[in-house]
This record gives C-alpha cells, structure tokens and sequence, in this order.
C-alpha cells in the first residue's frame, strides 16, 4: 500500500491513537495533526494521495472537500465525536476493526457526493421540522424512547406553521407547497431514511433523494408520529401520501422565509438551497457496513408530491400553525359537489325509484318476508338527498339545504301515502315480525344510523368505493320503518304510525348528524362553519334519544324478567321459552308449562301467581301447555 496519510486533531491527545500507530507500523506513514483552518494545514498534502482521518464530523467536511478537489483516497476512523461520517461510510464502531477494514480493501470505491450550497454533505440536510422522520429510523432508539419522542413530537407539530417552499427538480418539474419539514440525503443506504425508498436508491444513481413532510392537519400528522413507533414486520416503511418523494440529480428549495436546516447536524438558515450531485465525487474504502450495490439503470428522476398541500390549502396552512382538522381546498371537492347539487333535485327517476322501493318494501312487510325487504332497501333513493343534505348543513349552504330537504320531503309524503293505500285496500291487519320489530326503536337503532351516516359521507367522499354501499347502508335504516308509519296510517293505527315514525325521525337525526361530523373531520367544511347546524342536529338528537332510552331500559328490564324465569321449577311444572311483551297495560309473559303429569286450570292459575310472587310486579302469563312424556 502507498503512504498513509492519518490526519488527526492537534489539539487531542495521542493516547486513543496508539494502537492504530502500532498496527500500521508496517506500513509508511505520514502523520498530520491539523486544527480549526483544515485548508491551510493540509495544503501540503499531495493529490491522489491515501488519506486516514481520525476527525470529528464539522471537520471532516473539510476534509471530503479538500479530497473530492484533489481526489484523495479518503477512509476514516470513528471518533468519539463522529457520527454522520460514520453513518456515510459505514463504519464499524471499534477503530480497530474499521482499520481492519481499511487495511483489507482491495481498492477505493467511488461514491456520489452531495453538496448543498457548495458544502459537501455526508448524511444529511433536514430542513425545518422533520425530527419526526426520525422515528422509527433510529435503530438505537428503545421503545420506550419512541413513546416520549412520540409525545413530544406531537406538541411540536401543532405549535409550528407550515413553511411556504418551492421546489425544483433538475428536469424543471416544480412544486409550491407548504411543508412542516424536508429530508435531503445523497443516497438511502445507511441514511435515516433508511427502509422507506430502498427499491429506489443506489449509492451510485447519481441522484439524491428528498422527503418532504407537508401534512394538512395536525390529526394526519399525530398518525404519522403514532405509526413509527409502532413495531413493524419487516423494514419498508409505508409512506403516507402527504409525505412526497423527490430523486434527481439538482434540486432548489426556495422560501420567502428563512428556513431553518441542519447540514449534518450544523445548524445554519437560508431563504436558498441548492442541492447538487456530484457523481463519483469522491474516493472511499467503505465500511463493513456500507452496501455498495451499483445501479445505473436506476436513475429515472422521481417526483411525487401528488398529496401535497397546494393552491388554496396552502394558503391557509402557511398563515397559521397546523389545524386539528384537514381542510380540503375546492379543487378538492368540486366533481363531489356538483353531484350532491344534482342529488338535491327532485327529479323523475327519484320519485319513481322512491314510489317501486316503498311498494316492494309494503309487500314484503305484508309477507312476512325478510328478502323482499332487503330489496327494497337496495333501491330506495332516499340516500341521495340526506348526504346532500349533510354537506349543505357542514358548508352552511342554505341552497343545498333548501333543495336536499324539498326533496326529502317529496319522496316521504310519496312513500307514506303509498304505504297507506295498500294497508287501505289490501285485506290485511294482522303485525307480521317484519312490523313488530320496527314500531319499538331504542338506542341500538341510533347506533346503526350513527354507523349508516358515517358510511355514507365517507364513501361520497371517497371517489375509489362505491356509492351504492352507501345507498344500502342508509336505505336499510329509512325505508322499512317510513313503509311501517304509512301501514299504520291505512290502519288508524296510531301506536303502529307513532312507533314507526320515531324509527324513522331516530335514523334520519342519527345518519345526518353523523354524515355533517364525517364530512367535517374530512375536510370538506370546517368546524366553526359547521358548528351551528352540528350542534341543532346533536340537540335533534338528544331531544329523540329520550323515548329511546326509555325503550331501550324497558328491552333491557324485559330480558332480564326473560332470564330470570326461564328454566324456573314451579312444583311439577317447568317454565320454557319465556318472552316478554311490554306496550300498553300490564306487560305479558309468554311461555311454554311442561309437565310430565296433567295440567289442569288451577295448576296454570298456581302458577301465574307465583310468577308474579317471584316478580314482585302484577303482570298477565299466557301459557302454552306441554305434557312430557314419561
């Protein structure tokens, strides 16, 4: 090997170099001790010569500038103070086995050098408040670590605005958004991105690979934050979409404020950065840990900054630290908009739709019959006029209101009157199952219009699922019991009529108090414009869950009684299958007497008292008598 050059601080002891001086004894070698002017102290040194540094990292980006202009063959020796040079060339951690390694290299390898306003970069630029990129990639970071960062972070990133930046790749494609944090490295392999763009990255692509970090709520943020310090199966780190990916070969990032950056952990502003490849800048004989997989074919530029706030959210992001809540931009929602407009009309096939689904739905109730009923909920209209309706009531448009509720009403009163016809002229009047079960609604059925809500804003507000998910989720909650309240009508019926109407009124509350909150948490309205029709559907809301959560106590109190008989020994008799009815007057247990022996009057009429002894509350018991066989 030729002569070694081992520069070293003059101003250290040479206590921690000594058994590198003994292990290179063999060798010719040359000793530098160097102090804060790098350049001046090493202007002796020749070109293209074999240089070992034992240096803290702010010197050593002298050094790698120095060795890139007089092409040194560069390898290094982990200092106590050395991090991102031993991060870039993958060095060992003990000295002696990255001696080892020097030592043992057949030959230097050549490696792109990233510069940054003219300033060589090891490892790393992060520019403004990327910290959060961090979690995750640290590997010498407990769990526990991860949780306080975690913690800390989250505070952080609400406090902090978003900074205006325009970007430019080497191929002139631009982007303006506005960005809590930029990540800039000359390449993935042992960076701290490292595992998020491994297929894409090449220590020799001759491209440098940016991340920027532009969320548009602090909620997207807190699950970004949250995701990293979650254990993951294997290495590839899922990007979220409001975290862009930028590899090219020139890159500018400019602000019309002074942006606050870390140049391998130094800190310095600037309103302009230039980033810079050089390939094959500089000379190294890597670390055990360097990977030096070469891929020229790779070396397509990648922009992806799709998901990046733009235009009149970035705006309003730039203005004012992050928002609870993501605000979509009008771009974001138009095409959605001009749907839910066209889904206010009362147009002819609503109304035809809305006249076939309610007589399916009357038939099927008549018949008893569960599948008939499904069908009619697949094609009732009715859920495209309550989301409308939802949005006009997040947005505060009077107009989408107006036309939402207009046709709401329409295909009700057709619905209703349709219903009461046939209960008018079909000889029917006896309560199926179907009928029963939806003249009784408690707060299980809020539940499932608080679910329907959801589902339905959400999959309007996402063009990728499909809308007649939403259309079966709503209908199942509307149609049947509007159907129930007109056969009650046809009947005079009013407990029917008032029953099922609640149901109705209990899902129609539910599902557009849920459908307003879904679109607002979606961005799509913010809060304080939302707030007032919010909170006149919450008091809706809580104004119908009275009733509810009296029939829903009163459900709860029947399956008790339910329990507490069944299986009851009274004598000789066995109390079966018990059911509670509870409405008007005394409530009525129904169940099944078995006995192995004759059941006579006064055996029925024992037992019914004793059932209300065990209650303790007068009730009416309706048997069904049994005999066992022996």
């Amino acid at each position: 090997m030729p002569t070694i050059h081992l520069i070293r601080d003059g101003s250290e002891d040479e206590g921690p170099l000594r058994p590198v001086l003994d292990k290179l004894s063999g060798n010719d070698c040359q000793i530098w001790a160097v102090s804060e002017d790098v350049a001046a102290d090493l202007a002796g040194l020749p070109e293209e010569a074999v240089v070992l540094t034992y240096l803290r990292d702010d010197w050593m980006a002298d050094v790698v500038s120095l060795a890139a202009q007089r092409r040194w063959k560069l390898a290094a020796l982990p200092h106590p103070k050395m991090v991102n040079t031993r991060i870039a060339f993958g060095l060992a951690r003990r000295a002696d086995d990255a001696l080892s390694d020097f030592l043992d290299a057949p030959e230097p390898h050549a490696i792109d050098l990233l510069r940054c306003n003219g300033r060589p970069v090891l490892n790393s630029v992060v520019i403004g408040h990327s910290a959060s990129l961090l979690l995750g990639s640290d590997r010498s970071l407990g769990w526990l670590q991860r949780v306080l960062r975690f913690v800390r972070e989250s505070w952080r990133v609400h406090d902090i605005p978003p900074v205006p930046v325009d970007i430019v790749s080497g191929k002139n494609q631009t982007a303006k958004t506005a960005a809590m944090g930029i990540v800039v490295v000359p390449h993935q392999r042992n960076s701290l991105i490292s595992g998020a763009i491994k297929e894409e990255s090449s220590i020799q692509d001759g491209k440098l690979h940016a991340l920027v970090v532009a969320p548009g709520s602090w909620f997207e943020m807190l699950w970004f934050l949250f995701s990293r310090i979650v254990p993951r199966g294997g290495s590839k780190i899922l990007l979220p979409p409001f975290v862009g990916h930028i590899k090219t070969s020139q890159l500018t990032i400019t602000s019309s404020r002074e942006l606050p950056c870390r140049i391998d952990g130094i800190a310095s502003t600037s309103k302009e950065l230039e980033f810079q490849i050089q390939v094959d800048g500089l000379q190294i004989y890597p670390g055990r840990h360097l990977s030096l997989e070469v891929d020229r074919a790779g070396t397509k530029e990648i922009f992806r900054t799709q998901g990046l706030p733009k235009g009149e959210v970035r705006t309003d992001l730039i203005s004012k630290p992050l928002p609870y809540l993501r605000h979509a931009a009008t771009e974001d929602f138009k095409d959605l908009y001009t749907v839910l407009r066209e889904s206010a009309r009362t147009s002819p096939s609503f109304l035809t739709l809305m006249l076939l689904s309610a007589l399916l739905a009357a038939f099927g109730l008549y018949a008893d019959s569960s599948p008939v009923i499904i069908g009619a909920m697949i094609l009732a209209p009715l859920m495209a006029p309550i989301i409308s309706l939802a949005m006009g009531v997040s947005r505060q448009d009077r107009s989408l209101v107006g036309g939402s509720v207009k046709t709401l009403v329409n295909g009700v009163v057709l619905a209703l009157s349709c219903a009461a016809l046939t209960a008018v002229l079909l000889p029917l009047h006896s309560m199926t199952s179907e009928i029963r079960a939806r003249v009784s609604p408690n707060l299980l059925d809020l539940g499932v219009a608080v679910i329907s809500g959801i589902a339905g804003a959400y999959a309007h507000a996402r063009q990728e699922i499909a809308r007649s998910l939403a259309g079966v989720a709503i209908a199942v909650a509307l149609v049947p019991p509007l159907v129930v309240a007109g056969i009650g009508l046809g009947w005079f019926d009013w407990r029917i009529c008032l029953g099922a109407s609640l149901l109705f009124l209990t899902n129609l509350a539910g599902i557009l108090f849920a459908a307003a909150i879904t679109f607002s948490i979606l961005g799509f309205a913010p809060l304080r414009r939302a707030r007032r029709g919010l909170i006149l559907s919450l008091v809706i809301v809580g104004v119908i869950s009275v009733p509810l959560a009296i029939s829903f106590r009163h459900m709860v109190e029947s399956q008790q009684t339910a329990r507490s008989l069944e299986g009851c020994h009274f004598g000789a008799f066995e109390v079966r299958d018990v059911s509670v009815e509870t409405g008007r007057g005394l409530p009525v247990i129904r169940c099944r007497l078995l006995s192995s022996q004759r059941i006579e009057p006064a055996d029925c009429e024992a037992v019914s008292q004793a059932i209300r002894e065990r209650l303790g509350v007068p009730v009416k018991v309706e048997f069904t008598l049994v005999h066992r066989v022996p």
